[in-house]
């Protein structure tokens, strides 16, 4: 599928079925578009600036999705 990362079914099928986050740099809308339709559970794709790394905000949106 044009535009989906490579790593996006080898990391969904990791999960096998269970929640997971996975922080990156060159996520996209078809890598969360594949994911949610290809996997069972919830799901945070969260893109990372490449320029700035991890930063508050990232962790910020981390823990708003662990408390849902």
């Amino acid at each position: 599928m044009s535009g989906l990362h490579w790593k996006t079914p080898h990391i969904t099928a990791q999960a096998a079925g269970r929640p997971f986050i996975w922080l990156d740099d060159e996520i996209t809308e078809t890598d969360r578009w594949w994911t949610e339709a290809a996997h069972p559970a919830p799901a945070l794709l969260h893109r990372v600036d490449p320029r700035t790394g991890l930063t508050a905000a990232d962790f910020a949106t981390v823990n708003s999705w662990l408390a849902r």
